[in-house]
């Protein structure tokens, strides 16, 4: 059983002409890092918030671990960490994680004792206490990506969660990523950075305007930004 299939989903925004999401299909193996890579208008963003249950009005079929979405206590087992920041900038970052521990329906101690344990995981256990408008944009990045983790979930969705940050932070990210995957969590993670992909994932799923190009081992891929210039007639950093 996969962790993750999309099967034939088309997703329009209604007032353009073509399609978000082209009869889009792709598996992600469970205790797998999977990337989901293409550029600026692949339909990245638009897949995740279908898989999370913000878009709904779909054709095809979603599921994980078996269960056709959307459906309530699966959508629970699922961290999503968002491109633009979701975090509190006038809480602290323990007072971030409460409250969103809160938000999800954990108890108060449990809640308590995964934000130190995430803290940690990130590299931001020294910084708790800190106003977060006093963090840079690469901590910030890291508490996304920490308040995804509070409720430790099954299926870890990121979407660019490395974009415009420190080389410091990228690390951290990296580093958090390849622990959770090691310890058997299934990670997808979107990005347009082609050395970020093929450093951290073992499969790869390849977009463009919608539509799936490839959905594959990395192995089978010396180098992305060539397959795909073979296969579309662009670089994967045009827009």
């Amino acid at each position: 059983m996969n962790a993750l299939d999309i099967s034939a989903v088309t997703y329009s925004y209604g007032n353009k002409a073509a399609n978000a999401l082209n009869n889009f299909s792709m598996s992600v193996a469970p205790g797998s890092m999977h990337a989901l890579v293409g550029p600026n208008g692949a339909g990245k963003s638009t897949l995740m918030r279908v898989i999370t249950g913000q878009f709904r009005s779909y054709a095809g079929r979603v599921t994980i671990y078996g269960r056709t979405m959307p459906d309530r206590d699966t959508l629970l087992s699922i961290g999503y960490a968002p491109q633009p920041i979701s975090v509190y900038t006038g809480l602290t970052a323990m007072e971030n994680l409460l409250f969103f521990g809160a938000m999800a329906g954990m108890p108060k101690t449990r809640a308590a004792s995964r934000a130190q344990e995430v803290l940690e995981q990130t590299g931001l256990a020294d910084h708790a206490r800190q106003l977060v408008s006093t963090y840079s944009g690469g901590m910030q990045r890291r508490l996304n990506l920490a308040v995804a983790l509070l409720h430790s979930p099954l299926l870890l969705l990121l979407d660019e969660p490395t974009v415009g940050i420190d080389p410091q932070s990228r690390y951290h990210i990296y580093e958090t990523l390849t622990a959770l995957n090691a310890a058997g969590m299934t990670v997808l993670l979107s990005t347009h950075i082609m050395e970020e992909a093929q450093r951290l994932c073992r499969a790869v799923t390849l977009a463009d305007k919608g539509t799936v190009i490839y959905d594959g081992p990395m192995s089978e891929i010396d180098n992305l930004e060539r397959f795909f210039l073979e296969k579309t007639g662009r670089g994967l950093r045009d827009d």
